[in-house]
């Protein structure tokens, strides 16, 4: 008996490239492997939801080599798969950064953030090419599970939903404006740096999707559970959400208040460190951070008109001076606002510091758990609160239904399949299974239902008695045209034997027939690979996708299988039992005497043969 099986024949490559000679220069043995890389590959997470066996993705590779470009990147491919990992650090870093910077860059000093500028232009650089990427790799139609190459269908249906004008807003390299809003905001002209903030949010607040959709290759690629990734990925948006929210929050207070109107009602100590004429609220706290962060910059940081702050005044003073000079019907309001950054110039605060206080300020007003008093009276502030309340509202609502659609209903289909890993694993230790049988019903279930499970007989049982009909028909048929007994067939004998056809499952190194035992049916191999061996173990062949063997097992009981056959990976193979096949073909006796004479014809040559029967005639004649 044969185990297992090592492959002594002459590989053909799976690629379809030109094969690497000797003598080859390394540049061709480079733009070869390069060419490797872009083609659609085994190991990707999403290849054998689409090509189920080595056959298919062997065909789908000629078919690239073949039609297309050498320059088109195959949906599947090695390269796809990690380059996928780089987009989804590059995009989260780009995105998470771009809110960072524009909000908290400018309390820095001018010389601490240039590295900043250069590492996001490199992001945006990176995003870039991304998106030139895009209109050379191929995707998968939802509807029909095409894989399309095609160069002008990549580059139609990429432009075709706006998508390019949506990437193009995401890679445009806003932060070379930031030195130009750091002069604005402490020159008092802040309503460009409003709008532009607000633009930043609106635009990428719901980029969080496009970052998971490169996220979810990697679980996948571990095999992670279909719970534990819809988790992920609401995690991952809701903090994503907080963190444009919480840096909205802080910035958008600080510009508004520079556009408040000047205070009238001001009541003034007299104190020369400061001019309270016309005084501004919003310019008052613009001046501690010009003083405090731009060491009191009068030439590169020119105002018109004068300055509140005249000479540099300790931190009570600051307190004394606001708590006295300002509208008395606001005092109550305004107070913690002003306060809070005034103590933040105090205490020196870090960025780090900042940006936590103001992302728990956030997720309180979100969760409903309180009022924040802490950004002023301005419109704009106003309306910044009360969106990010319903906002909150909204969005962690959203979060529950998912939850509860994830206990309940949702992706019922992966959830039963995990449910079933589970049983598995409980009667396995309940029967003190070995480790190598537990795995390999595990294998058995994860080829059968590809993480997600149905319940065909409940949903063929349901369906009509035509219907049913057709969809075997469907499924089934076309295995059968390449067997040569059933070529003259009636159609409803025909129909009749695809209803007899039984799914089996073999895993790699299964042994599915063995050279010398009787056999008893014949198997239609719907995908997957077989290795043949003749009697004496040597290896003949291999047969693929679409292939046959045993169909004289249907007409001679008692005949003995010629050659072993035995998986090289999981294979879903259809089997006609001897018993069925006597049954149906029993009230066509003159098809049946055809079929004898032309399994006789065959037995005949085996038998005048004999001995002198080549390796590669016994290949040839196997399949009885």
């Amino acid at each position: 008996m044969i185990h297992g099986h090592r492959c002594h024949l002459r590989h053909h490559s799976g690629t379809h490239l030109a094969p690497v000679l000797p003598g080859t220069s390394k540049w061709v043995k480079l733009c070869r492997f390069v060419r490797c890389q872009l083609l659609a590959d085994q190991d990707h997470p999403e290849t054998k939801n689409y090509l189920k066996s080595n056959a298919q993705i062997c065909n789908e590779n000629r078919r690239q080599v073949s039609s297309y470009p050498p320059y088109v990147i195959h949906p599947f491919s090695r390269f796809r798969k990690h380059w996928d990992l780089v987009m989804f650090v590059t995009l989260a870093l780009h995105m998470l950064l771009l809110a960072y910077d524009f909000t908290f860059l400018i309390f820095r000093k001018e010389s601490s953030y240039h590295g900043a500028i250069v590492f996001d232009l490199f992001l945006c650089a990176v995003l870039t090419v991304e998106i030139c990427l895009k209109f050379i790799t191929g995707y998968v139609v939802t509807d029909t599970n095409e894989i399309v190459l095609e160069p002008h269908r990549i580059a139609f249906n990429y432009m075709k939903s706006y998508r390019l004008v949506y990437d193009l807003l995401a890679v445009l390299p806003y932060i070379i404006l930031l030195n130009y809003f750091n002069h604005g905001y402490y020159q008092y002209r802040v309503t460009a740096y409003l709008v532009f903030v607000t633009y930043l949010y609106v635009v990428n607040i719901f980029r969080f999707r496009e970052i998971f959709a490169y996220f979810q290759t990697l679980p996948r690629i571990f095999q992670v559970s279909q719970k534990k990734i819809l988790i992920m990925k609401v995690v991952m948006n809701t903090v994503y959400v907080l963190h444009w929210s919480s840096c909205l929050r802080y910035i958008l207070p600080e510009l508004s208040a520079v556009l408040e109107p000047n205070s009238e009602d001001v009541l003034s100590l007299g104190n020369p460190l400061f001019r309270t004429d016309n005084f501004s609220v919003g310019r008052f706290i613009v001046d501690v951070h010009w003083r405090h962060y731009r060491n009191q910059n009068f030439r590169d940081y020119p105002v018109d008109g004068e300055r509140i702050i005249i000479n540099p005044p300790e931190y009570s003073e600051y307190l004394r001076f606001y708590y006295f000079n300002r509208p008395a019907d606001e005092r109550l309001y305004d107070r913690d606002f002003v306060l809070w950054k005034l103590d933040n110039v105090r205490k020196n605060s870090t960025i780090a510091n900042r940006y936590l206080a103001s992302f728990m300020a956030t997720l309180k007003l979100s969760l409903q758990a309180g009022r924040d008093d802490s950004v002023g009276l301005h419109f704009v502030n106003t309306v910044l609160s009360t969106f990010l309340l319903v906002g909150g509202w909204i969005w962690f609502t959203y979060i529950m239904l998912i939850m509860v659609r994830t206990i309940f209903s949702s992706e019922v289909c992966q959830t039963r399949f995990e449910e079933l890993v589970n049983e598995i694993k409980a009667y396995a230790l309940n029967k003190r299974l070995s480790g190598f049988l537990e795995r390999k019903l595990l294998r058995h279930l994860d080829f059968r239902y590809r993480k997600n499970y149905f319940d065909e007989k409940a949903i063929v049982r349901m369906m009509p008695d035509n219907f049913r009909k057709n969809l075997r028909m469907e499924i089934r048929r076309k295995f059968l045209k390449n067997v040569e007994l059933f070529e003259d067939l009636p159609e409803s004998l025909i129909e009749d034997i695809v209803d007899s056809l039984k799914y089996e499952i073999y895993l790699e190194n299964d042994v599915i027939t063995e050279a010398g035992t009787i056999g008893d049916a014949l198997y239609l191999l719907a995908s997957g690979t077989v290795a043949v061996y003749s009697r004496e173990g040597t290896e003949l062949g291999h047969l693929f996708d679409g292939a046959h063997f045993g169909e004289i097992s249907l007409l001679q009981p008692d005949h003995q299988r010629t050659a072993t056959i035995i998986a090289l990976e999981n294979c879903e193979v259809y089997r006609l039992s001897h018993e069925s096949f006597q049954q149906l073909i029993e009230p066509h006796s003159p098809l049946l005497l055809k079929m004898h004479k032309l399994a006789e014809k065959k037995l005949a040559k085996e038998m005048r043969n004999g001995e002198n029967l080549s390796e590669e005639e016994l290949y040839d004649n196997f399949l009885q």
